[in-house]
């Protein structure tokens, strides 16, 4: 074979090397891009991978917590690190906070392992300036959209906590 025979064979076999490379980690990096304002994209979003479950939250939420809202009497709350690495009296665009809610056992208001719904907080820049651009979405426990978009239930509980961008529970720095 010769040199010119060679050098080409070897140009060729790290350029479809690189190739492969570039499409078995472009997938994985499209899949992570944050959705718009669409409850169904947002679930999938959430759930990929190993899910919202794998990511942090706030010290008020550490542990299961009781709760008074009609979307469980136990809750977990995981916020995405856009979340919990901000700095400021507003959380960033990318933002999202998901409220897991449980049910109770008979007579004992103790959690069980029934999830009745799960309501998630999305910051989209300019989707709603008046909610300080929260998109909001309620999925049942099977993750079946129930509500989004500028929910107004959402919005007038939440409303209670507008000075502190409409997080309740955890004042945002």
């Amino acid at each position: 074979m010769t040199r010119f025979a060679k050098r080409l064979a070897v140009t060729w076999w790290a350029g479809g090397l690189l190739a492969l490379l570039l499409l078995t980690w472009s997938a994985p990096l499209a899949a992570m891009e944050a959705p718009g304002a669409d409850a169904e994209a947002l679930w999938q979003y959430i759930n990929q991978d190993a899910g919202f479950r794998k990511w942090g939250t706030w010290p008020e939420f550490v542990k299961l917590r009781r709760s008074f809202s009609p979307f469980g009497f136990f809750i977990r709350v995981f916020v995405n690190d856009v979340a919990l690495k901000s700095r400021g009296n507003t959380l960033p665009p990318g933002s999202i906070l998901v409220r897991e809610g449980f049910g109770m056992d008979t007579n004992t208001y103790a959690p069980n392992d029934e999830v009745l719904g799960y309501t998630v907080m999305y910051k989209i820049k300019g989707f709603n300036p008046a909610a300080s651009d929260w998109f909001w979405a309620h999925y049942t426990g099977t993750g079946k959209v129930v509500a989004s978009g500028a929910v107004d239930q959402c919005i007038k509980c939440h409303d209670t906590g507008r000075d502190n961008d409409f997080v309740l529970d955890h004042k945002v720095r």
